[in-house]
């Protein structure tokens, strides 16, 4: 075994770790690592051409690669730190930004010609301090999109824990979100997105501000599971349950949506989320505080969903029991990241600049493919009385004693065509008839399974591919409809195909040869096959007739001029 994620490995075997295995390797000084911080939306960072000269600056002093920029901590133009930080046409914009700039805009120009990444960091659920949010229209226009603790379930918009939050299963709540990331995506060059405080902040929360909107995580799983009454805050395994799937199912959009932008030039972006890791690291995850809070991030990497995971591992170095949390963290992080990242958060705000540099030193002995300060503002706590700093000398500092060279970020090799044995498989299912998303249809491909959310998307990772493709059907089932095999889908490694399907529709469509409720290329090959003009008939029931639009039983040139009429293309 290697040196990387050795300190892991062995911690997760149970075997004690040398303190030769925890000093630096200075092999690894100058192996790809994600050198990053947090710059934050409530102090100065990124808010004027002067702060933003002067963060560049110091990253680059720093020999940073990364900056993780907080362009949306809330959905409202409020006080500071409130609104978006570009330039957008679904949240209002900030208003303590100087000059009139675009301030995601002028960060990535400059970042970029200084060899720096620029990651959208991005807060979805939290909406504002106060009802309705100010400058968001569409927000205040619906209140029921809102989520509430139990207590003031169907009374109209309360906060949780002091704020007002999206409910993370609503589809309009995705969809919404969904297209402030692609506005992000498509407008700007950056090279990720990262998601914080997705999850829950209390287990009383996921309860609807309205009793009567269709769309809320409630009523949703009564739908879904047949349930009926209002489950408790906990203790209601299936609950709790359903309340992960809905922020699960939000990330896995995400991770489809990100990729399928391909007119920005930064592709493959990273897609990260900060982790929760309270206290110590448990020895199952399903004992921890993420899972208690509903944040599946165990899953999440796992299944590929995200490309990194950046635990928020905020220990004191010069406390002994949180350097021994800090360090159990950094193993479990490492042991549950699947094939993925794990960027590892780390708290120079409550440590001395010394201090920090002895965390990060054992992450990157630990074989992480990264870390991330927090933050860009609090440098260090070198009084050691939980005041942060803006000592300015860290970048200097990190320099000298840890960074002492340019290094680049990691490779993402299952994002890459010619390393990749993966690829991804998503669309939306819909009713025929309607035009209605099927929320909860089962879909498979490639021995991978999942169910549709509220807006009837799928997203199918770690499906197996080839080098040149993999071809697979797409089957999809939902109770009381017929099963659809949508065929002739190629999965390339390393890329995302999109694969939109209609079941459950009560109108047969011409030409759907397969029947998968659309009549596209894989029912033209099955319709040319069928072509054999007058001279051959087919029996009743068999598939070709499907070809048949006159009912003489055969499938010939008269049929072909109606199919084209059908042909919606791939």
């Amino acid at each position: 075994m290697t040196r990387l994620r050795l300190v892991a490995a062995l911690a997760a075997a149970g075997l004690a770790v040398s303190a030769a295995a925890q000093e630096f390797d200075p092999g690894l000084r100058d192996a790809p690592f994600l050198r990053g911080f947090w710059a934050d939306a409530f102090n100065s960072g990124f808010k004027s051409t002067a702060q933003i000269n002067s963060l560049i600056s110091r990253a680059v002093t720093g020999r940073y690669n990364a900056i993780f920029v907080e362009v949306l901590a809330y959905h409202d133009r409020g006080s500071g730190g409130h609104g978006a930080y570009w330039n957008s046409a679904i949240v209002p914009k900030a208003t303590d930004i100087s000059g009139g700039i675009d301030p995601l805009a002028v960060l990535v120009s400059q970042a970029h010609a200084n060899g720096l990444e620029v990651h959208a960091w991005i807060v979805p659920l939290r909406v504002s301090s106060s009802w309705p949010p100010n400058g968001n229209t569409l927000l205040a226009a619906h209140p029921e999109w809102l989520m509430v603790p139990q207590a003031a379930l169907g009374g109209g918009p309360a906060t949780v824990g002091g704020v007002y939050v999206l409910d993370p299963g609503s589809p309009d709540v995705q969809e919404y979100l969904a297209s402030i990331v692609r506005e992000l995506v498509t407008n700007y060059a950056i090279d990720g997105i990262n998601l914080d405080y997705i999850r829950y902040t209390q287990t009383d929360a996921g309860y609807p501000a309205s009793s009567t909107y269709p769309g809320s995580t409630l009523a949703r799983y009564r739908a879904r599971t047949g349930a009926t009454g209002t489950p408790p805050a906990s203790g209601n395994t299936a609950w709790n349950d359903w309340r992960r799937e809905t922020i699960s199912e939000l990330v896995r959009r995400l991770r489809a949506e990100i990729p399928s932008i391909v007119s920005n030039p930064r592709q493959p972006l990273r897609f990260t989320a900060d982790l929760i890791c309270f206290g110590g690291a448990p020895a199952n995850f399903t004992s921890s505080d993420a899972y208690n809070l509903h944040q599946n991030w165990k899953l999440w990497l796992e299944e590929g969903w995200l490309d990194a995971g950046m635990p928020m591992n905020y220990k004191r170095e010069w406390n002994s029991a949180e350097a021994a949390m800090y360090r159990s963290w950094v193993n479990a992080a490492l042991n549950w990241s699947g094939a993925r990242h794990i960027y590892a958060g780390q708290a120079n705000y409550l440590n001395p600049k010394a201090a920090s540099v002895t965390q990060l030193t054992y992450v990157i002995n630990a074989g992480a493919e990264g870390s991330c300060n927090y933050s860009y503002v609090g440098t260090a706590n070198e009084d050691m009385n939980d005041t942060w700093e803006s000592d300015w000398t860290w970048y200097s500092y990190v320099a000298a004693n840890l960074f002492t060279s340019v290094v680049a970020t990691p490779a993402m090799p299952w994002r890459s065509p010619a390393t990749a044995v993966e690829g991804t498989v998503w669309g939306r299912v819909t009713d025929p008839d309607t035009g209605a998303p099927v929320d909860g249809a089962t879909v498979t491909c490639g021995g991978r399974v999942i169910t549709t959310d509220g807006n009837g998307y799928y997203v199918l990772t770690l499906v197996p591919a080839a080098p040149g493709g993999t071809t697979y059907t797409v089957t999809v089932t939902v109770p009381g409809c017929t099963t659809v095999n949508a065929t002739g889908v190629v999965v390339l490694p390393g890329d995302i195909v999109r694969r939109d399907i209609r079941v459950c529709g009560s109108t047969p469509i011409f030409g759907d040869m397969d029947l998968d409720f659309d009549v596209d290329r894989a029912d033209l090959n099955s319709f040319l096959f069928c072509l054999r003009g007058p001279d051959l008939t087919y029996a009743a029931g068999h598939f070709c007739t499907r070809g048949d639009s006159d009912g003489d039983r055969d499938v010939d040139l008269a049929d072909f001029s109606e199919f084209q009429l059908s042909f919606t293309g791939p």
